[in-house]
């Protein structure tokens, strides 16, 4: 499932734009908050398909950095890909600050 349409617009823009200069032999596909902390809003997931025809998915776009990392490599279909970023997402709930 495609979340794009959930992210702001600059960081769509960025993320392009660092596709486009850093990596212009892949295609983004979906980009997805890697977290519900309030504290980590700028931080990212990033698939693409290469044009060797595999799929990568980076777990950690930082927007305030505009740095890629942790890439998952040599995936071979999108499904991989919503997997990996499924099992990368971190749930936060705000009981968990509340003391024992």
């Amino acid at each position: 499932m495609n979340r794009m349409e959930t992210i702001a617009l600059d960081v769509k823009q960025q993320v392009l734009i660092y596709f486009q200069d850093n990596l212009p032999r892949y295609m983004v596909l979906d980009i997805r908050r890697q977290s519900n902390h309030p504290k980590e809003q700028y931080l990212y997931m990033v698939s693409a398909k290469k044009d060797d025809g595999t799929y990568t998915v980076w777990t950690c776009w930082n927007q305030s950095t505009k740095s890629l990392c942790n890439g998952h490599y040599d995936l071979l279909s999108e499904e991989s890909c919503e997997k990996v970023m499924d099992e990368s997402y971190f749930r936060w709930h705000p009981k968990w600050l509340e003391p024992y």
